[in-house]
């Protein structure tokens, strides 16, 4: 089974009807499980733009995919996040959206693609909360897949709290320097050492992240965040919880690497403008939240070696459909 990716003119092949059928009804019941459970949490579905400005980004600006729009500057949306994030006062402090993710990915390879798709929240609360309830999502879209008829036995072996290891932690079990960042390479070595099962990073250096996550109050050096990374699928949601206070927040933009290169490279430096002001116009309070790859949590439950196995049409620099 999953045995279709024969390269052929710098294209790949489809699936076959049966893995074609297996992949649509893991994503479907992912979602599904997903779903219900922000549903019955009080979450509100909403529909984020996805052509967009700057505010669109993650932290590597230099993978934006620019678009000729009119005669202004826009992009292809990486994230919804920072809309989400100015929603969260009106909608009743819990939302969520689905949908594209786009980045300017030149690997061809068995973890990249340009297109793939990506579950996002937002949410009053703090980064204890946000760990948790990571934790009860993706229990819950595991529960709902193990309904199909499929191989989930290391799905029924999954047990929460999920093992925590913070930044520090991490690079000293790799031997790596502070302010490195961490690889899947290094990703896979931890999961060999916690027993090939699901876990969390957390506390990265603020430089190694976005700008707008909150500073941890007894550490500057580093942000509440987290990466959680699964078997097979590898870093599959990347989490923090916010910076609020709209004074840090412009700071932290200005001075952010993502920030400078933008402007240096041309980019309209009031982009970010409408998501500052709200701050300053707004009564935000501690809010968290994260994205999560749907293509990387298929390729877990699937155990898939490839992510262009992990969706129907895989979209990379090899592939236009």
């Amino acid at each position: 089974m999953f045995e279709r990716l024969t390269q052929t003119d710098n294209r790949y092949k489809l699936f076959s009807s049966g893995e074609l059928r297996t992949v649509a009804l893991v994503e479907a019941a992912l979602l599904k499980g997903a779903r219900r459970y922000l549903s019955d949490n009080g979450y509100l579905e909403v529909v984020a733009p996805h052509v967009v400005s700057a505010t669109g980004s993650c932290e590597v600006i230099e993978t934006l995919l620019e678009l000729q729009y009119f005669d202004r500057q826009a992009f292809l949306t990486q994230t919804a996040q920072l809309y989400l994030e100015a929603l969260v006062p009106f909608l009743g402090g819990k939302v969520y959206t689905f949908g594209p993710s786009f980045r300017a990915e030149a690997r061809v390879d068995s973890r990249h693609l340009v297109e793939f798709s990506l579950l996002e929240l937002e949410f009053e609360g703090n980064f204890e909360k946000l760990l948790t309830i990571i934790e009860e999502l993706f229990i819950s879209m595991m529960r709902e897949v193990r309904s199909l008829p499929i191989d989930s036995e290391h799905l029924a072996q999954l047990n929460t709290p999920f093992k925590r290891f913070t930044y520090g932690e991490a690079i000293s079990t790799l031997n790596l320097e502070w302010g490195n960042d961490i690889y899947s390479t290094d990703e896979q070595e931890l999961l060999r050492i916690n027993g090939n099962q699901p876990y969390f990073i957390t506390h990265f250096p603020k430089e190694l992240k976005y700008f707008n996550m909150r500073e941890n109050e007894t550490d500057s050096r580093v942000v509440n965040s987290a990466d959680f990374i699964v078997p097979y699928g590898g870093e599959c949601v990347g989490a923090a919880e916010r910076e609020y206070k709209p004074d840090i927040l412009l700071k932290r933009l200005k001075e952010s690497s993502m920030y400078v290169n933008f402007v240096a490279k041309g980019g309209n430096p009031k982009s970010f403008d409408w998501y500052i002001n709200a701050y300053y116009e707004y009564p935000y309070k501690i809010h968290s939240g994260f994205g999560m790859g749907l293509n990387r949590v298929t390729k877990f439950v699937l155990q898939l070696s490839d992510i262009r196995q992990s969706t129907i049409y895989p979209v990379n620099r090899a592939t236009l459909y």
